[in-house]
């Protein structure tokens, strides 16, 4: 993997908590051969990092918002799942049902562009040894766009007709925070 293809991202959920101060490493992978192979891993615990489908990922602020919340999660002892990876995927969906949302995001067996988001790698070590895992090519994050699909998340995030001043992603991240309350 080249160097800069990873992008490094700096969390802190709460400001006034350095102690909630974490980083996250993100990549896009896209032509992806091995993604069953890659799932196998993933729930044997082979791989300690988030793979999750790009498609379903509307844009990199969608993915911090969530990992901001896993952060958050994690900090205060109330996460949902048993790793903070999994919590990453878990955070994206807005449904509170754990599996659906495993699912739903995670990497499915025939996915061909897939997001690995890795916590505290700050040298990207973590990200150079995955990346040898995954029959891809990684790009940047820049390139995410090309692969997203609208219309699917709009079903998944039950998303109706907007106006033309309103943001998707606005929509989003709404039922991302309110997910706790409203499901």
């Amino acid at each position: 993997m080249s160097p800069g293809v990873s992008r490094l991202y700096e969390l802190q959920p709460d400001p006034y908590d350095d102690a909630q101060r974490r980083c996250m490493r993100v990549c896009l992978f896209t032509n992806v051969q091995n993604a069953k192979e890659l799932r196998e891993m993933v729930r044997d615990g082979k791989i300690d990092a988030s793979l999750i489908r790009a498609e379903l990922v509307y844009e990199p602020f969608v993915l911090l918002a969530a990992a901001n919340r896993a952060v958050h999660q994690v900090a205060h002892n109330r996460m949902s799942c048993r790793s903070m990876h999994a919590e990453l995927i878990y955070s994206l969906s807005p449904s509170r049902n754990i599996n659906d949302s495993l699912v739903t995001f995670g990497i499915a067996e025939k996915s061909t562009a897939l997001i690995a988001a890795i916590f505290d790698d700050k040298d990207g070590s973590k990200m150079k040894k995955l990346a040898k895992l995954i029959k891809g090519k990684p790009e940047p994050m820049e390139n995410h766009i090309a692969v997203v699909n609208t219309k699917v998340i709009k079903k998944i995030y039950q998303v109706g007709d907007m106006e033309k001043d309103e943001d998707l992603s606005d929509h989003l991240i709404s039922r991302l925070i309110t997910k706790d309350f409203m499901s």
